[in-house]
């Protein structure tokens, strides 16, 4: 099974990955982690490469996480859309499943809801999708 993470430091992310670890060690053959870089108008190219940076240093946390568990293949990408930029990547790679948190690291305006990129990839999802709450 190969699972994409879409993974952004926050605690519900966070969470994603130890659901991975708990529950699907058994049945996972590859994990790939996904960070995305939003992209802005009138972004700079030196902004783009700092974020793009934060990522991968995100991403070698999450991935000292999982090591002893899983394969594991670290994709950071650049998109204006965080929600479309994960569909169409766990569609490019035919991931079995996608887990993400509930919510981003954004404050928390609204606490009971999904966030905006969660409803949207939930929604729209090319596979089965599990989405992590830090309780």
């Amino acid at each position: 099974m190969k699972v994409v993470i879409a993974y952004d430091g926050s605690q519900d992310a966070k969470e994603g990955l130890e659901v991975a670890k708990k529950f699907l060690k058994e049945i996972i053959d590859e994990v790939i982690l996904l960070y995305v870089v939003r992209k802005r108008e009138g972004m700079s190219k030196d902004e783009e490469e700092k974020e793009i940076e934060k990522g991968k240093k995100l991403l070698e946390e999450a991935k000292k996480e999982l090591k002893d568990s899983f394969t594991i293949k670290e994709i950071v990408i650049a998109d204006y859309s965080v929600a479309e930029a994960i569909l169409n990547f766990v569609e490019s790679e035919e991931a079995d499943m996608l887990i993400m948190g509930a919510r981003g690291v954004r404050p928390d305006i609204i606490r009971y809801t999904l966030g905006s990129t969660t409803a949207k990839v939930a929604t729209f999802a090319p596979c089965s999708i599990y989405i992590a709450k830090k309780k």
